[in-house]
């Protein structure tokens, strides 16, 4: 007999949302949960806030002690290396096995790191150990080099910003940052935000290579000598060229770029459930698969996950993709496809927003929103909805989108 009833792999949102769902059905069955950070759940979404100072240490974890021992959810550190879905046993690093009735997956993902010559450190970018360290060595360092001029490129590139270091450069291989959440046209307006700054980029352009200084302020100082023949003196250089998926080494396990599940979260395999960065969704009305990234995303199939493992009917919800965060300094929303060869894409801007809405067919598609945000979660409810002839003004803060559900969502987004 399995000695854990419900075996959760990761202690992010995905993870720690299944543990909640499967305790509100289940109180009795034996929930052990295996993280390999030794940190409870915390706000991935809020690092580069804590680096700046804006969260405090109070503020940044999700869950305290208490928590875990009043759900009866046993915490154990360490990293499950395979899992043997026949015998339905994982295994830890440490050798020491795990055997269970029913199995999340809810690993995440890890950032890309690269080797550069020249360079004997790669720090990068992606967990609560990652910011630390930066955070530690940023107190001593003038100079910082990002390498990688996507979503967590800009978010690290924003908060040093913030905490006041004047001299920031980002080398991005391509030609403009931001993609794919940004199109050219949305970053030509960032990137002229981000100069005004003082930040230098470096687009069309990566590290070739980076030579030693002679007097380092920090471990890791040099000179990066780009590409393009381009150098730029750093005291820190940190990646931020992307993550992958992890997971456990799991035979017969379908996956793509992530664990691919269905509706229910559920994998291939029987008793096996996944849920969060580690995983890929298909989209709808399509063969194609989309990685999950998203925050909300993860806190759904979390939910979803929870249910179908406690044996209650739950599906993914079927709605339009949602994302609100911080690009660089700027809060945006994202919302459904606001990028697209079709249809037409109605502009508004000033030099401290920019909108984006996307129709086609005379209907709602998707929309950007970067500093004025206003209308997010209307427009997330009426993505689909005809418009009509009423498309002027379509991007501006003031057009009336709660008339198209006909509620007031204004006051139910933060």
């Amino acid at each position: 007999m399995a000695d854990t009833r419900y075996l959760i792999i990761g202690n992010g949102v995905a993870g720690i949302t299944a543990a909640q769902e499967i305790r509100c059905i289940d109180p009795e069955g034996r929930l052990v949960i295996v993280g390999d950070e030794g940190e409870p759940y915390y706000y991935r979404a809020s690092m580069s806030e804590w680096m700046s100072g804006e969260t405090t240490d109070e503020m940044l974890p999700g869950r305290v002690p208490r928590f875990y021992d009043d759900l009866r959810i046993e915490q154990m550190v360490g990293h499950v290396e395979s899992v043997d879905p026949a015998a339905k046993r994982a295994t830890l690093l440490s050798g020491h096995k795990i055997t269970y009735e029913r199995l999340l997956l809810a690993s995440g993902a890890r950032a890309n790191r690269f080797p550069v010559p020249g360079l004997d450190e790669v720090l990068v970018f992606r967990d609560l150990v990652d910011v630390r360290t930066i955070k530690e060595r940023v107190g001593c360092c003038g100079r910082t080099l990002i390498v990688g001029g996507g979503i967590l490129g800009l978010e690290l590139a924003g908060a040093l910003k913030k905490m006041g270091m004047e001299s920031i450069a980002i080398a991005h291989r391509h030609e403009y940052v931001g993609a794919p959440l940004l199109d050219a046209r949305a970053a030509d307006w960032l990137q002229r935000r981000i100069r005004a700054d003082g930040v230098e980029l470096f687009l069309d352009d990566t590290i070739d290579h980076v030579t030693s200084m002679s007097s380092e302020p920090t471990p890791g100082g040099g000179t990066a000598h780009l590409k393009s023949g381009r150098a730029w003196p750093f005291d820190l250089l940190v990646q931020a060229v992307g993550v992958r998926p992890t997971y456990p080494d799991v035979p017969d396990l379908e996956v793509g770029r992530g664990i691919r599940i269905d509706t229910h979260c559920r994998t291939n395999l029987t008793d096996v459930y996944a849920a969060g960065d580690c995983t890929e969704t298909r989209i709808p009305g399509s063969d194609n698969w989309r990685p999950t990234r998203i925050w909300l995303h993860g806190a759904w199939q979390g939910r979803t996950a929870g249910h179908a493992m406690a044996e209650r009917e739950a599906t993914l919800p079927e709605k339009p993709f949602f994302n609100a965060s911080v690009i660089y300094t700027i809060n945006y929303t994202y919302v459904g496809e606001p990028h697209g060869a079709e249809g037409t894409t109605h502009v508004w801007e000033n030099g401290d927003a920019y909108r984006a809405v996307r129709t086609v067919d005379s209907h709602l598609a998707g929309a950007l929103l970067l500093g004025e945000r206003r209308g997010s979660l209307a427009l997330m409810e009426a993505i689909g909805q005809p418009l009509g002839d009423r498309t002027d003004g379509l991007a501006h803060p003031q057009f009336p989108f709660n008339d198209l559900t006909g509620k007031n969502w204004d006051m139910l987004f933060y």
